[in-house]
């Protein structure tokens, strides 16, 4: 979905309803914008690793799926080459706080994503939380909705190859959470793979 939208705002020109000149990679590294539109084989490997060394669960994705769309929808933003990382990222800060037992730290996400450092991890979360005027809740059909669409780029992708859970198993995803309280996790540079290229994760 993240590279459909890159591919589908490329091209557009729209104006945004806010400012979010901050989302854009380059103005946290100050280097030049990234230009270069992103293959899906390369979004995917980005987020599989952060997903991997972060120990994330699927829901956390679904949830930043939700708070992405969400915001793109209020600011009017275009995802493009350059800012796609920081909201993708930025989203997941908030997502797996609100819903992760155990979330990790924002000084955590310095480590799967390098090119910003923690206070620019507290700054796009704060900047999020603002746009979002703290509407966090998440009814459980949006998540099924959110799930069963996904569900279905799965089953018609060769980068997907586990088989997704089932209607039944869904409830049970939504309605029964472990009770038991999980240890704390917290990521090392031990974990992290080497960089293939600039912002992408191999």
């Amino acid at each position: 979905m993240i590279c459909c939208h890159i591919l589908k705002d490329k091209d557009e020109h729209q104006k945004p309803r806010l400012d979010v000149s901050f989302f854009r990679e380059s103005y946290f590294t100050e280097r030049d914008p990234v230009v270069e539109c992103p293959s899906l084989e390369e979004i995917f490997t980005f987020l599989q690793n952060v997903f991997k060394v972060g120990q994330f669960n699927a829901d956390n994705w679904i949830v930043t799926l939700v708070y992405t769309n969400r915001l793109l929808g209020l600011t009017g933003m275009s995802l493009n080459p350059d800012n796609w990382r920081p909201v993708v990222i930025g989203c997941l800060v908030v997502a797996q706080k609100v819903w992760d037992d155990t979330p990790l730290s924002n000084v955590d996400f310095t480590i799967l994503y390098p090119e910003v450092k923690p206070k620019h991890i507290n700054f796009l979360e704060n900047k999020i939380l603002i746009i979002l005027q703290y509407k966090l809740n998440i009814s459980a059909w949006l998540y099924a909705f959110y799930y069963f669409k996904l569900r279905g780029i799965c089953e018609n992708s060769s980068l997907f190859t586990k088989n997704p859970v089932g209607a039944q198993e869904m409830k049970t995803l939504l309605y029964n959470k472990p009770k038991s309280a999980p240890e704390k996790r917290s990521i090392t540079l031990i974990d992290l793979p080497k960089q293939r290229s600039r912002g992408i994760l191999s």
